[in-house]
């Protein structure tokens, strides 16, 4: 994962080349390059290639909004797939944080990975109709 670059600095009514726009925003003109690739338009009809202002301005936006994942009522992030997925034998343990707050944790349906997800003692009677959930207490393993 690269660091986090401000589109602050960025001009909108500019053009910059390729060395312009590393220098300004201090990353290298490889870096750069390989926006283009990701997505980046650039001028390409004479050299230098020239990228707008505006374009370089929305395609920083665009790269650092992060991807917002809305779980179904019956599905756990699992880190190993990467991916909502569903409790492996429809299985979860509730452990309570607090009494407002705590976590769903089960096994992966698809790799048997441990995954989870925040939820509260409404989400979980509403999900009793669907798992199996066992209220174990934070301080047991």
């Amino acid at each position: 994962m690269g660091k986090k670059v401000s589109a602050h600095r960025v001009k909108i009514h500019r053009q910059y080349t390729y060395e312009q726009a590393s220098d300004e925003l201090g990353v290298s003109i490889q870096t750069v390059r390989g926006w283009r690739k990701a997505g980046l338009h650039v001028l390409t009809g004479q050299k230098p290639h020239l990228i707008l202002g505006m374009e370089l301005k929305t395609f920083l936006k665009q790269r650092g909004q992060k991807a917002v994942r809305k779980l179904a009522l019956d599905e756990f992030l699992c880190m190993a797939c990467k991916g909502p997925r569903t409790a492996y034998g429809g299985m979860a343990d509730y452990v309570a944080v607090n009494a407002q707050r705590g976590r769903l944790e089960a096994l992966c349906g698809d790799c048997e990975t441990p995954c989870g997800k925040f939820a509260n003692p409404t989400t979980c009677a509403q999900l009793a109709g669907i798992l199996t959930i066992a209220i174990r207490d934070a301080r047991c393993p």
